[in-house]
């Protein structure tokens, strides 16, 4: 039996990897998503593991989906209430400028196929609200002026580009629309099943059963959408966006579903991602990628820049917003995920679109770092000072 064949022997590497890309995320100071994603390219090409097994793509399916649920969650109910009509137009901007322009570069200069083009175009149009939301969390500024229309606006670009991604790719006939239809009487059942369940437990608490009943959902709604003939992404983050009430008055919740999920679930899915990408097109696919770079990177701070300016915010806080909203890790990798999946993309052009879409992620992030506004950075030193303060208190109380 080969070694690699071992499921034991297999986890072993895998959490091994995902670890040690965890270690090296927090020396580096990059998102771990992509410390992982290298890691899976490393595995694949080192150790000729370029072909996953079946529970493999199933978890790492799983994970695509904890992923889209999780950052419906990220969601400001009360807020998005309040600016979301004028939230619709810069996300709807921050989206379609990138898409367009994205799809016809790659249709007229690539010579690539209408859906090739659709899913390179929605891969690196979108954003990455769970990317946006730890940035601002990291700096203190979640709930400023910033940091809520930054939420509210890129929660309109994620959720055009699932959508996108349902309707140009879903193969609809009498059944997809009958499972849909059931789908959607479960999302609106499920707020306020949780509600009652977290009110419940409140009296008899016992082993995690909001966690067993989020994940029950998700089994059930990844069910009837495969059914349905669609992917399972569209309706769990339209899951976590009916559900974010009840996880913003429950924080505790919410970090505990996040541990699991990025301990074990998620790494399957973007350590999954390196597994297809090719040495051979990062080296010769490198104009191609460069400016599917410049493309997105230019028609995202297009979208969203004039829009920040409008809304009072500085010139370099707008800048700062825009080139943190420029990232589009989770949503992109499942887009260009799904293209390979289902032998839309070849690898090649998997590649292309893959570190794009890390490169497109990575250097904005690393310029937003380097032209933090002064307003941002005294929030994050009251931040430092209350939780100095909290520990302090702690400590305090237990002598």
């Amino acid at each position: 039996m080969n070694i690699l064949e071992n499921p034991w022997f297999f986890i072993s590497l895998w959490m091994g990897g995902a670890f040690s890309a965890a270690l090296f995320a927090i020396r580096l100071k990059i998102p771990v998503a992509l410390a992982e994603i290298l890691m899976g390219a490393v595995l694949s090409h080192f150790l000729g593991l370029s072909n996953p097994t079946e529970w493999m793509n199933f978890l790492s399916k799983l994970g695509a989906t904890m992923l889209c649920f999780i950052a419906g969650t990220e969601i400001e109910p009360e807020y998005f209430k309040e600016s979301w009509k004028k939230s619709m137009f810069s996300g709807l901007s921050s989206f379609l400028f990138p898409f367009f322009a994205i799809a016809l570069f790659a249709h007229y200069l690539l010579h690539w196929k209408i859906a090739q083009c659709l899913i390179a175009g929605i891969a690196l149009g979108t954003t990455s609200i769970a990317i946006i939301y730890t940035s601002l969390v990291e700096r203190g500024i979640e709930n400023s002026s910033l940091g809520k229309t930054l939420l509210s606006s890129c929660f309109i670009t994620d959720f055009g580009s699932v959508l996108a991604l349902g309707i140009f790719f879903t193969h609809w006939d009498l059944s997809s629309i009958i499972f849909g239809i059931i789908a959607l009487i479960i999302l609106w059942l499920f707020p306020k099943l949780l509600r009652f369940l977290l009110a419940f437990l409140k009296k008899s608490p016992v082993s995690e059963p909001e966690i067993k009943f989020v994940f029950f959902m998700l089994s059930l709604l990844g069910f009837l959408a495969t059914m349905a003939k669609t992917e399972p992404v569209l309706p769990a983050f339209v899951l976590g966006i009916l559900s974010a009430n009840s996880f913003s008055t429950d924080r505790l919740l919410r970090r505990r579903l996040r541990a699991v999920a990025y301990s074990i679930l998620t790494p399957f899915f973007f350590m999954k991602s390196g597994f297809h990408i090719s040495l051979h097109a990062l080296i010769f696919g490198f104009f191609p990628i460069l400016l599917l770079t410049l493309i997105k990177t230019c028609f995202k701070l297009f979208g969203l820049f004039p829009y920040l300016i409008l809304e009072k915010h500085s010139i370099k806080e707008s800048l700062y917003g825009s080139l943190l909203a420029t990232g589009g890790l989770t949503f992109g990798l499942i887009a260009a995920h799904y293209g390979i999946q289902n032998k839309i993309l070849d690898r090649e052009e998997y590649s292309i679109i893959t570190i794009a879409t890390l490169v497109s992620t990575l250097i904005p992030m690393l310029l937003a770092g380097l032209i933090v506004p002064k307003a941002i950075v005294i929030a994050e030193k009251k931040k430092e000072e209350v939780l100095l303060k909290k520990e302090i208190g702690e400590y305090e109380e237990e002598g």
